[in-house]
């Protein structure tokens, strides 16, 4: 079916519609059962609006034949990019209490970043619903010099390690394929 020019296509606000979670460990990143997201934290409210950098890219595998004179080329080696959160950070304020994102993501701290899009934050993890997961490995934490009207925050560099992550690709398992 080919859609006509002016067709009106639905969209779906980004704000208010995204889950991040903190989860210290997952068996299998492409089907992450409730049990182990039910064990992590979720840090949704920490992260800042636009705080999320995940830049997945994959290199070409050149294919040059003799016979032709068209170049071809193949799916390649995938990186992570330069991944990093940024949050809140509550650090020596009268807040110090609330500053899970930062105290979870210390230097030196591995464990998987969760994050569902498209079901406002409040709804419930559900099986069949669609994630990215990636695994991590938590840098220096950078902090941010403040700009006028803005939060205390900082900046986390994540590095990824394997098992490697799944861009929107993972879906929450089933509690029957969980206990199977």
């Amino acid at each position: 079916m080919t859609l006509k020019l002016g067709t009106e296509i639905p969209g779906t606000s980004a704000e208010g519609n995204i889950t991040t979670l903190w989860v210290p460990t997952i068996a299998d990143i492409k089907r992450p059962t409730m049990a182990e997201l039910e064990a992590g934290t979720d840090i949704s409210n920490y992260v800042m609006l636009g705080g999320w950098t995940f830049e997945p890219s994959q290199d070409t595998v050149s294919d040059q034949r003799e016979n032709s004179t068209q170049d071809f080329g193949a799916p390649g080696r995938k990186s992570a990019g330069d991944s990093s959160i940024e949050v809140i950070d509550n650090t020596n304020t009268e807040h110090a209490e609330q500053n899970k994102a930062v105290t979870l993501m210390a230097e030196g701290n591995s464990g998987f970043i969760v994050r569902r899009r498209g079901m406002a934050t409040d709804a419930p993890l559900a099986a069949g619903q669609k994630l990215t997961v990636v695994s991590v490995k938590c840098g220096e934490k950078k902090v941010l010099n403040p700009d006028a009207n803005t939060m205390i925050r900082s900046t986390i560099p994540l590095f990824a390690q394997a098992p490697g992550w799944e861009s929107e690709t993972a879906e929450i398992a089933s509690a029957a394929a969980s206990h199977a």
